[in-house]
């Protein structure tokens, strides 16, 4: 039981909202009762296939999950593994739908696989591609260099996202630092190369 209590903080530590309602195709929830639109996986701009740690920092409790991202104009592919090299997870966007398929007996405890796969495009998809989606709900993300930061309604900050160098369209930086202010919780992704 241990195992799946690491699984479960894991992805939670990776969710930018609660759970959510699932709602059809593109659309995630971004905040209690506040959808958003994802950008194509074209917009990314290139294409990915990387390996990643990702690291999680939540109540004083670090977790790592190795992840395999795929990225191409038609799909985003995240597949996460558990640290004996088992998938745990498997989420597959491609522009229009979201589907997810987790390990048998995983399903209940794992927070919706939309929000993870928000955080890594909110992470890794050009702000510009975000602007549209982002002002019909009154949102906004702010990008200079190699830092971003993700404004509500309010002007209220809700994530600020680090990089270790410019971010380039269509390409994944080594390392990347992101920190949600609401739910406490940071999370470091390197990418191996």
């Amino acid at each position: 039981m241990k195992k799946t209590h690491i699984f479960l903080g894991l992805f939670l530590l990776l969710s930018l909202a609660g759970c959510a309602a699932v709602p059809e195709g593109n659309q995630v929830e971004i905040a209690p009762n506040t959808f958003v639109s994802l950008p194509s996986p074209a917009d990314f701009g290139g294409t990915a296939n990387v390996s990643q740690l990702i690291t999680a920092n939540w109540n004083g409790e670090t977790n790592t999950l190795p992840v395999q991202l795929q990225i191409s104009e038609k799909r985003v592919v995240l597949v996460g593994f558990s640290s004996w090299g088992t998938r745990i997870l498997t989420l597959s966007y491609s522009g229009n739908k979201i589907e997810e398929d987790t390990l048998a007996g995983l399903g209940a405890v794992l927070p919706d696989g939309r929000q993870v796969l928000l955080n890594i495009m909110l992470t890794l998809w050009p702000a510009e591609t975000w602007k549209p989606e982002l002002n019909a709900i009154g949102w906004q993300m702010i990008e200079r260099e190699n830092h971003r930061t993700l404004l509500d309604r309010n002007g209220e900050t809700v994530a600020e996202i680090q990089y270790d160098g410019p971010l380039l369209t269509g390409r994944i930086p080594s390392t990347i630092q992101f920190e949600q202010l609401r739910q406490h919780y940071q999370i470091t992704i390197n990418t191996l190369k």
